[in-house]
């Protein structure tokens, strides 16, 4: 039997923002607009540059170009990114530097900061409005 996942509105909008920036770096497009097309459709463009910024370190600490997984099927980068994001602790594959550490665990509070700002926690709605019934995660 294959386990199941039950990702939060806030997991669900950090890997949309993972896997649309993938997207738009393979797609050699600029990725700050592509991600605020994206996340403005669920009320949360305003997110565009701390996942565009939190995104890039992900790299730089990772090592190599992030990896995505499809639809429910999480990579290994997003899993850890998610652990990360969540205030779990995980072994990074690549050793960075304590300077592009700290940056990166600073693009992780901006990120928090971002979206305790856009959602309202309790209810854990966009502020400005509802999101779509729909996942958003997207491939």
């Amino acid at each position: 039997m294959a386990a199941t996942f039950s990702f939060s509105i806030q997991q669900q909008l950090v890997l949309t923002a993972a896997r649309q920036w993938r997207r738009a770096r393979h797609l050699h497009i600029p990725a700050q607009p592509h991600l605020y097309r994206k996340l403005a459709r669920h009320g949360c463009g305003q997110l565009a540059p701390a996942c565009d910024s939190l995104m890039r370190l992900s790299e730089l600490v990772l090592g190599h170009p992030f990896r995505c997984g499809t639809g429910l099927a999480l990579s290994e980068d997003e899993w850890r990114l998610l652990d990360m994001i969540e205030g779990r602790e995980r072994q990074l594959v690549h050793e960075c530097s304590v300077a592009l550490a700290s940056a990166f665990r600073h693009a992780i509070r901006s990120l928090h900061i971002m979206i305790d700002m856009a959602f309202n926690i309790d209810s854990g709605e966009p502020v400005k409005r509802a999101v779509a019934s729909t996942r958003l995660i997207a491939a």
